[in-house]
């Protein structure tokens, strides 16, 4: 284990692939080694690997989990191996912290997902969100230890920070994931999308798992030189919060 908690080249390499795993694999594998000696520098860097099969793409993720460090897409041919910079993480979290304030303070139940790795083999799809949350189906994974894309719904808000966007269209996956509510931040403008009967997204200025919120309102406190620290951002938000004396 590196001393940054992910998984470093030599970690990768405990990975021993047998006799009949496809060189592809053991391609894709290198490639995750190299780019992991990257993670956690300023600029974001990305591999993608084509003509990935299905299992392919589960074994390179079953290997590369968890810590990694690198976040993966598959979009049902093509497999991205992305790491990720220090702003990513910083905005990410940030969003996190804001939606947990905001459920806290008013009481609303909610479990979050972080980053988990939602992979549905029936559309051949898979990847990582930055941070996700169950806020109508809060009580159906609760106890949960393993997303079941058979047993479990997925989650009703995902997170996306877009400050280095991926090269495949992570939007495509989260509709065949069924996810109906996404957000996502470029760095400098947050767009509230809702999944459509017809499987699009479309804008929404009102958020739908938290009716009483604009996607103006939230982008107020998503500064990203504003000269504050995350815990003073995270403490004007609560006291707006409390301002506003929403009815939930």
């Amino acid at each position: 284990m590196s001393d940054h908690g992910c998984l470093g080249a030599a970690d990768i390499r405990k990975y021993k692939p047998d006799r009949l795993t496809p060189p592809r694999t053991v391609d894709a594998l290198h490639m995750a080694t190299v780019l992991q000696n990257q993670a956690g520098t300023s600029a974001p860097n990305r591999v993608i690997v084509e003509d990935v099969t299905w299992e392919q793409y589960v074994t390179i993720s079953d290997a590369l989990t968890p810590q990694r460090g690198l976040r993966l897409t598959f979009d049902g041919q093509r497999l991205e191996f992305m790491t990720l910079s220090y702003l990513h993480e910083r905005l990410k979290r940030l969003m996190g912290r804001l939606i947990e304030t905001l459920t806290l303070d008013l009481e609303i139940e909610m479990q979050s997902g972080g980053s988990t790795t939602f992979r549905r083999e029936d559309v051949e799809r898979g990847l990582e969100p930055d941070e996700c949350y169950w806020i109508a189906h809060a009580a159906e994974m609760v106890g949960v230890t393993k997303w079941d894309p058979g047993l479990h719904p997925p989650p009703d808000l995902v997170v996306e920070v877009d400050v280095a966007s991926s090269s495949l269209n992570r939007q495509e996956i989260y509709a065949r994931l069924q996810v109906p509510e996404l957000w996502r931040f470029s760095g400098s403008v947050l767009r509230g999308l809702k999944l459509t009967d017809g499987g699009e997204y479309e804008p929404i200025e009102k958020s739908l798992a938290f009716p009483f919120l604009t996607v103006a309102d939230l982008q107020e406190f998503l500064v990203v030189d504003e000269p504050a620290t995350e815990t003073q951002i995270v403490r004007r938000f609560r006291d707006w919060v409390r301002e506003q004396k929403f009815s939930t």
